[in-house]
């Protein structure tokens, strides 16, 4: 390994997002259900945009593993940048959900 301590936190992240992955099928269709149920929302768009970042979840979790190839060519901070991908999308989750809450 050419750098432990950052390979083992690329590990970590990476161990968690794979973890999240379990139960996301689940989610999945619960919150599709949940958003077919909904009859006329007070913010569709916020409804819509909540739906397709359920849908797109996989897509950041396999985009941060992409930190394997920036590791490996010894870009650590491509490596790390490239692992924390997924919080981006968090991010947008936390800020369609606060708003959601807010409005209603």
């Amino acid at each position: 390994m050419k750098n432990p301590k950052l390979a083992y936190r690329l590990i970590f992240f990476n161990a968690i997002y794979g973890i999240t992955l379990l139960p996301y099928p689940v989610v999945l269709i619960m919150s599709v259900y949940l958003y077919a149920y909904r009859e006329s929302g007070a913010h569709p768009l916020l409804d819509t945009i909540a739906a397709v970042l359920m849908a797109t979840y996989p897509i950041g979790v396999l985009a941060s593993l992409l930190c394997w190839a920036f590791y490996h060519s010894g870009k650590s901070k491509w490596a790390t940048a490239t692992a924390n991908l997924f919080l981006f999308w968090l991010g947008a989750f936390l800020i369609v959900l606060l708003l959601s809450d807010s409005l209603f």
